[in-house]
């Protein structure tokens, strides 16, 4: 009886955990697409899945049974994430090389008219009217790509649990967050993170800020620096439409990553500033878009390192013997019938892309070879990538670096087929798709998996919560991304994706010209080996300087390295602060987490919200009541005022970064505070909380 009645509270608390996981991924995967598109860097969310599960169910997150709970939670609502960064790095590729041939051709036939700044229903009336347009997103195919890509990818992590959870060098920071989170909420249920001073104050600032701009209240952005060269303007400025969504990210990111990230946006800034001057006779050998170029080359050499420290990594024996490794075998132990079923998962996602694939190809090389090649990719960056993520977590795991190789790979399959034309480019974007969703499913996975064996629980009971987050955002992501992409259009001012533009200019160079710039190839090699030089130095000494946030901070914009730097100063100034008050060290706190968080979804939500009027006809220039620049019908504001309103607005996100850092509660010290109050007079939780703390 006993037995029977606590297998049905486990089933209980397995259901409701992996509901509540089902509708955070369900949300998430809505608003995040706007964000990382605009960012082109999505950060890991399983810490806020917690933290939002631990302050919205109070009671359930107390004891053991909410230690369960938290992490199928957790397992469940960041698995949509894995989906929006595989859709949103690699399906833009399409768009933008269109867009891209549409405005080459409005510039030859001599047509005003700049697609990448105009609002996108302008921008197709001006297209249309010219016997131009872009192919839309594909809902169908996407969610094909997408149900594939999850299902390879969840069966391959699956299969090598043991091999990357027993690595004991594997440091794997957000899992070990998310562990300190978990065991904070079961131990000690009276403290909570404060979600009025963060999580709620941060969102409700993104949305009002948001409106301001919006309105046209306040400037988009605050210029610092501004130089016009033709018909190009190079300049440097604060973010205040898009500052809660950079400072957000930067909040969860170290100072020296958003140091690197805010490097390469730098770089980039200067490299197009010096391309725009009068090369001469280098202009052939440095076209316009050499940046771009240069940001490849740094892009591989940040993941061939990554593959030498796999490799290196690989070989490498945990140390045998003792209490501990015995625990770590039951745990990581997935069973025959698990091992069967996930091998079934990823025959299930090779054959519905095969199926895919021969019906729209043929029966042809071409066909058989793309499968190949994809198959052979999925087995070697989906370890690749639970392995970085594990390394230095999954927000700065190079997810894009792992999918440009794989891009490379690709389009060297279809020019050996004779597959070169931009007709059979949409054929290798859904591929690409596919493989991007495996590579970045892993890299969710593989935290979560730590998590559930850092916190006692079998990584195989998380195995269902993990198939049904993901599928869920295989339906729900190719969704949001059609909503946003027919609303701003992808490749354009409102909505960049960096990623799809590096894809898009290695896809036209290699496989449609067939003509790659090797001078600026060979400028982005020298910075990856420095860039690699400075990360090896960095971990001698202790400081984490990945290499491949430089080489994709390359392709941000300067107002988004800015962003993500300020954020990222402020959180750390705050966390210093408080270790001087303390007499401890400087840690990040759960309050800085949500406040970050909030940020970055009140922001990405009136996007969605936005994208969905537009998609009713609604005319998004109505809301435009001010105009600081004399446009007739509006109401004048002084442009001193709308730049005064947006520098306080980004100084009241510094400060709400700030304030949760240096007031917050840090990972571990409620449990710790716990013990040491309850020290000198042992209760019947005493053992338990000692065994916690230690």
């Amino acid at each position: 009886m006993v037995v029977a009645g606590s297998m049905a509270v486990s089933y209980g608390i397995d259901t409701n955990g992996i509901i509540f996981g089902t509708l955070v991924t369900f949300a998430f995967s809505c608003t995040m697409v706007v964000a990382g598109l605009k960012a082109g860097i999505t950060p890991g969310v399983s810490p806020l899945v917690v933290l939002c599960g631990w302050g919205a169910f109070r009671q359930a997150s107390h004891g053991m049974n909410g230690s369960r709970f938290l992490n199928l939670a957790q397992v469940a609502g960041s698995a949509g994430m894995a989906i929006v960064t595989g859709v949103i790095f690699s399906e833009p590729l399409l768009q933008v090389l269109h867009l891209n041939d549409a405005q080459a051709s409005l510039n030859k036939q001599g047509v005003k008219g700049d697609l990448f700044i105009l609002p996108w229903k302008d921008a197709q009336e001006l297209m249309k009217s010219h016997g131009l347009s872009i192919p839309e997103v594909s809902i169908s195919t996407n969610i094909l790509a997408c149900v594939a890509g999850s299902l390879v990818g969840y069966g391959f992590v699956g299969l090598t649990t043991r091999k990357f959870l027993a690595d004991p060098t594997l440091p794997a920071p957000e899992a070990r967050a998310c562990m300190s989170l978990i065991k904070a909420a079961v131990t000690d249920c009276n403290e909570r993170p404060k979600l009025g001073v963060s999580l709620v104050l941060s969102i409700l600032a993104s949305l009002f800020m948001r409106i301001l701009a919006t309105m046209s209240l306040a400037v988009n952005n605050v210029v610092i620096w501004s130089k016009s060269m033709g018909d190009r303007t190079f300049g440097v400025t604060l973010p205040f439409d898009s500052g809660a969504l950079y400072l957000g990210i930067g909040g969860l990111l170290t100072v020296p990553t958003a140091l690197l990230t805010f490097a390469g946006a730098f770089l980039r800034l200067v490299g197009d500033y010096l391309l725009a001057q009068d090369l001469g006779h280098l202009e052939d050998d440095f076209p316009s878009n050499s940046m771009r170029w240069v940001g490849g080359g740094a892009m591989t050499v940040a993941v061939a390192y990554s593959l030498i420290k796999f490799a290196g990594q690989s070989v490498m024996k945990p140390a045998a013997g003792g209490a501990e490794d015995a625990s770590d075998d039951s745990l990581l132990e997935i069973g025959k019938r698990n091992q069967r079923g996930l091998m079934v998962s990823i025959a299930n996602g090779v054959v519905a892309l095969a199926v895919w694939l021969f019906a729209t190809e043929g029966l042809s090389p071409f066909s058989f070879l793309m499968l190949v090649a994809f198959l052979m990719m999925a087995m070697v960056m989906v370890p690749l990538g639970a392995i970085l993520s594990l390394q230095i977590g999954s927000s700065c795991s190079p997810v894009s670096g792992t999918v440009f190789v794989t891009t490379l790979v690709l389009c060297l399959v279809a020019l050996a087929t004779g597959h070169s034309s931009i007709g059979h480019v949409p054929t290798i974007t859904t591929m690409l798709v596919a493989a991007s969703v495996a590579v970045s499913a892993a890299n969710d996975v593989s935290q979560d998996y730590k998590t559930l064996q850092l916190c006692g629980v079998p990584p195989r009971d998380g195995f269902l919560a993990q198939i049904i987050g993901l599928l869920v955002g295989s339906v729900v992501v190719p969704v949001s991304l059609y909503i946003s992409a027919n609303a701003f259009g992808l490749g354009t001012e409102r909505l960049p994706a960096p990623q799809g533009q590096m894809f898009a200019t290695l896809v036209e160079g290699l496989l449609i010209e067939r003509h790659l710039p090797w001078y600026p190839i060979i400028v982005g090699l020298g910075i990856g080996i420095v860039a690699v030089g400075v990360d090896l130095v960095g971990g001698r000494f202790g400081c984490p300087l990945p290499a491949m946030a430089l080489a994709v901070g390359i392709y941000l914009s300067p107002d988004t390295g800015v962003g993500i730097l300020i954020g990222s100063v402020c959180r750390t100034a705050g966390e210093l602060l408080r270790a001087r008050w303390t007499g401890g060290v400087a840690l990040q706190t759960h309050e800085c987490i949500l406040a970050s968080a909030g940020m970055i979804t009140g922001s990405a939500f009136l996007d969605l919200v936005l994208g969905i009027a537009v998609l009713f006809n609604f005319d998004l220039g109505s809301l435009k009541w001010f105009s600081s620049t004399g446009v007739a019908g509006k109401i004048q504001v002084p442009l001193a005022l709308s730049n005064t309103i947006a520098v306080f607005g980004i100084a009241f996100l510094g400060w709400i970064l700030f304030y949760n850092s240096s007031h917050g509660v840090c990972e571990g010290e409620e449990t710790l505070s716990k013990v040491k109050a309850q020290s000198a007079s042992p209760d019947e939780d005493s053992v338990e909380l000692n065994m916690l703390s230690t």
